[in-house]
């Protein structure tokens, strides 16, 4: 059986290439199982590993190679599989998406960390501010609540986590990407935003439609780079 970490648009493209082979597709939230399940509903099951228990899935379920296709922020389960897969002397095989190398400019702010984003909007004071990087890390933006909108994923989890963080559910967008450059600058002129924070998560993610779109309205875009293991993997 080949284990495919999962959960992006990549995750897709390379199951279409297993269609003959035995596979099982794990994803870590609620969300992403429903999403592949539609398509693959065979295949699919929702699990957060640690080593202990990727250690005892490939055991019991005779893995015989890793195809990892997760986030290029999830730099946790990129890891443990990649000590697993030498563990238990199996292939383990790269697939996340490739994040290129973003130049700062007077209106692009590039950052390695949520906690170094924070300072900045800190101290930039931007009256109005856009997060779309998930709701995973929103906690981090919570003191900028009464001046941010956050864009999500249209999960109640999500949007209770964003509540949890005081911001108030008129000001979260839940909607499923990606986006075109047109709708990001159509939503963030509607918006009157003056900065916007998103992750830099390579392509094919609505990362660059997101940063296009900033530089089209001339406003600040605020981009939180992956950790450094994860940029060179």
């Amino acid at each position: 059986m080949i284990l495919v970490l999962g959960g992006t648009s990549v995750t897709h493209k390379v199951v279409e290439g297993l269609k003959d082979k035995d596979f099982i597709i794990t994803l870590a939230t609620d969300y992403g199982e429903r999403e592949f399940r539609l398509r693959y509903p065979d295949n699919v099951m929702k699990i957060r590993f640690s080593e202990e228990t990727m250690e005892c899935f490939i055991k019991n379920r005779h893995v015989t190679e890793i195809i990892d296709t997760t986030h290029p922020h999830a730099a946790e389960i990129t890891a443990t599989a990649k000590t697993v897969a030498c563990k238990c002397g199996i292939p383990y095989t790269n697939l996340v998406r490739k994040t290129e190398e973003i130049k700062e400019t007077d209106l692009v702010h590039v950052f390695s960390n949520y906690e170094e984003a924070v300072c900045f909007l800190r101290e930039a004071g931007f009256r109005r501010i856009l997060f779309t990087t998930g709701s995973n890390n929103i906690r981090l933006f919570s003191e900028f609540a009464h001046n941010g909108w956050v864009r999500i994923l249209p999960y109640e989890k999500s949007i209770e986590k964003c509540v949890q963080s005081g911001f108030e559910r008129s000001r979260i967008i839940a909607m499923q990407g990606p986006f075109t450059t047109e709708f990001n600058a159509s939503l963030f002129r509607e918006l009157g935003i003056g900065c916007v924070v998103s992750k830099n998560s390579g392509e094919g993610s609505g990362f660059k439609e997101k940063l296009n779109a900033c530089l089209i309205l001339r406003i600040h875009c605020v981009i939180i780079n992956p950790p450094e293991e994860e940029a060179d993997r």
